[in-house]
């Protein structure tokens, strides 16, 4: 748990910054589009392991990248990625709660060197979180994008709560995490409705990725005919799993890995690099 450091330097900072040399290229104003959220659709989608495995595969790129961990009840990219804990009340409480706070205290450099992770503290209380606004969360995640080449986001499916249906409203390119479960199409649904109806469009969000497959009968078909597309499907690896229990990232600490699932993941990062 020693692995990973609070930032804290000027030139640690500065480290953590956009595609310079892409952005002289770049017409002024132009809106760069770099935030890619992850929202489970389910139970047993594995999200956060497919996140975490994500955020190292385009670190390991050259880019440097920021994971959000807005599950702010149950916050676990920092185990996975095996990092220490935020202290009670630092980190993106801190942070969400005033535009004065330093973002240097609040985010986690990991034992990667281009990976980063915010994320509130296990430690917090689930009431702090009850009055957190719309703009708040808007904002950190705004400058997130401007720090950072990716940002990718740890999404709760719990529509009402703000760091749900802010963190949609702000992402670029959404993918929503199946299981093959009866559940998922359901889920789906009404999340996208309810969205429908606070005024938030989900059409980027019609990427879905099948994580932990086993080989059910699933009839995959009803994601086409509720207009979306099956973007990458991610083979269930126990090694996976295993890796994750003690902090271990599988696509680079495994020794073996699986090809499908590193294909997957590949396809995956394509898209998101555009």
């Amino acid at each position: 748990m020693d692995n990973s450091k609070k930032l804290g330097l000027k030139e640690q900072l500065a480290r953590i910054s956009p595609r310079e040399k892409a952005y002289q290229e770049l017409e002024r104003g132009k809106i760069i589009e770099n935030v890619a959220g992850f929202i489970p659709a389910g139970d047993s989608t594995d999200t956060s392991l497919l996140v975490a495995n994500l955020g190292v595969y385009l670190s390991r790129l050259g880019y440097n990248v920021c994971i959000l961990d807005a599950k702010v009840f149950y916050p676990s990219i920092y185990k996975l990625l095996d990092c220490e804990a935020n202290p009670k009340g630092k980190g993106l409480l801190r942070t969400v709660r005033s535009d004065k706070s330093d973002f240097r205290e609040a985010i986690i450099k990991t034992r990667f060197d281009s990976l980063y992770i915010m994320s509130t503290s296990p430690l917090d209380p689930m009431e702090d979180f009850f009055d957190v606004r719309e703009d708040d969360v808007q904002r950190i995640i705004s400058t997130l994008k401007e720090m950072f080449d990716f940002v990718l986001i740890d999404i709760p499916n719990i529509p009402p709560l703000e760091f749900c249906y802010a963190s949609i409203s702000s992402c670029n390119l959404g993918f929503v995490v199946w299981s093959e479960r009866i559940d998922c199409p359901q889920n789906t649904s009404r999340l996208f409705q309810f969205m429908g109806s606070i005024g938030i469009g989900v059409s980027k969000f019609a990427n879905v990725i099948i994580n932990n497959q086993m080989g059910f009968s699933y009839d995959k078909e009803i994601i086409n005919d509720m207009g979306l597309r099956c973007t990458a499907e991610l083979p269930y690896v126990a090694s996976a799993v295993d890796c994750s229990l003690d902090g271990r990232v599988y696509i680079t600490d495994s020794v073996l890995i699986d090809k499908r699932y590193k294909k997957a993941l590949e396809k995956i990062v394509e898209i998101i690099i555009g």
